[in-house]
């Protein structure tokens, strides 16, 4: 038995039906598949212990669980048995052993809520777009605080352009000063693709023509830059964050501390899946609740996420040359520039609740198993010209008008 494993048998019987959880799941892997991965032979593990578990009730129930890793019913009857005083006995402590190694081992973890359902009707763009657009920035305003949320979407309107809009709207309704932030949407696209549907609900809509891959780092670059003003704080928030009510002034206000760079708002990111995503939506924009109720919601935790909601003094996101425009895709663009900003700044974490809302999966991984952008040497950006240049890949669009692609090229460079 490992020395450091808890007694509580809440805690123990918890990381089981987790490890079950994120192991079988199809959702959990989307919340982070690089993580869920590396965890594979420690959850796997738990699994095969439960599903040939001497004790007939965890038995059963587990293999109940295994069939079906979302329900919210089975989870909760396994979590009730393994707790139970006739079960406990040396073939528990090992399947205790092993769920508490996937524990230590695991950067995924699982929430579900006492009052979960998995039914909710679907939050459409459409239905988004009925909810009226919120306070603007006033005429005049010299905001302290600038937003920047990269953005890309070439669905018909799918869910990232949902979360999009859920994400502004919730940032329209704040208890911060409406005129001291302002909020820059920077779409990364061949074209324009969203401009009419976003310019409603941001302060600032600028485009940054890229026809091939996203580029993250980038894009935010090109937010900081060509935004107006000279505001004091820089945002760099994920497009699929709901915001709580204090998001900002809870943030804006952490500044005032002496000493204080900048800082990650959150330790845990709870990837929300489908059913929980829309009714976190209802309840934050219809209800106008202040935070959506965590006890009715399910998702995935992802540990010590090094993106998604961060913030810092726009004078150290110079220092370091803001990110890294090299990355491409997605994977390591957050973890280099977390790397090189705390090793440049004082960089503080919170423990601020996160709400990341489902969307469609984009692997970070090449085929080999690698991060997309392992070859990058970390800490390791150098640029050789100014950040933020929106026009950095304009040649794309000159190699598809030689290609006879000519109509697609002009659409950007007007728009850009």
């Amino acid at each position: 038995m490992p020395t450091l494993r808890p007694s509580d048998l809440d805690t123990l019987a918890t990381a089981v039906v987790d490890s079950i959880a994120v192991a079988l799941d199809p959702d959990a892997p989307q919340s982070g598949l690089y993580y869920w991965e590396c965890a594979r032979p420690f959850t796997g593990a738990v699994v095969e212990a439960v599903r040939d578990a001497e004790d007939p009730a965890v038995r059963e129930l587990g293999r109940a669980l295994i069939a079906d890793p979302s329900d919210a019913v089975r989870y909760a009857a396994l979590r009730e048995a393994l707790k139970a005083p006739e079960a406990q006995g040396p073939s528990l402590d090992r399947i205790f052993d092993l769920a508490w190694q996937s524990e230590c081992n695991n950067r995924l973890g699982h929430h579900v809520g006492a009052a979960y359902t998995a039914k909710e009707s679907v939050v459409t763009v459409e239905e988004l777009r009925t909810l009226p657009p919120g306070p603007g920035l006033p005429a005049g305003a010299d905001p302290e605080v600038l937003i920047v949320v990269p953005f890309r979407d070439r669905d018909t309107g799918g869910a990232r352009l949902r979360n999009l809009l859920a994400c502004l709207q919730s940032l329209r309704d704040q208890s911060f000063p409406r005129e001291r932030y302002q909020v820059t949407v920077v779409e990364s696209d061949s074209f324009p693709r969203w401009r009419d549907v976003i310019e409603p609900y941001a302060d600032n809509y600028l485009f940054a023509p890229k026809a091939s891959t996203f580029n993250k780092s980038w894009v935010v670059n090109v937010g900081v830059v060509h935004s107006p003003g000279h505001s004091e704080v820089i945002s760099i928030l994920d497009a699929d964050v709901l915001a709580d009510r204090e998001f900002v002034e809870r943030n804006a206000t952490r500044f005032e501390r002496p000493g204080t760079m900048g800082h990650l708002t959150y330790r845990n990111m709870l990837c929300l899946d489908t059913p929980s995503s829309q009714r976190a939506i209802k309840e934050r924009l219809w209800d106008r609740a202040g935070r959506p109720d965590l006890d009715r919601l399910r998702g995935y935790t992802l540990r010590r996420g090094p993106g998604c909601s961060l913030w810092v003094r726009t004078s150290a996101f110079h220092r370091i040359d803001g990110m890294d425009e090299r990355y491409e895709g997605w994977g390591g663009e957050d973890i280099d520039f977390n790397y090189r900003f705390d090793f440049a700044n004082a960089y503080d974490s919170y423990d601020d609740p996160l709400l990341h809302l489902r969307h469609p999966p984009a692997s970070a991984l090449r085929e080999d198993g690698e991060l997309t952008n392992a070859h990058i040497p970390p800490l390791s950006w150098k640029p050789e010209e100014p950040i933020g240049r929106i026009d950095r890949f304009a040649h794309e669009f000159t190699e598809r008008a030689e290609r006879g692609d000519s109509a697609e090229r002009a659409t950007a460079v007007e728009a850009a």
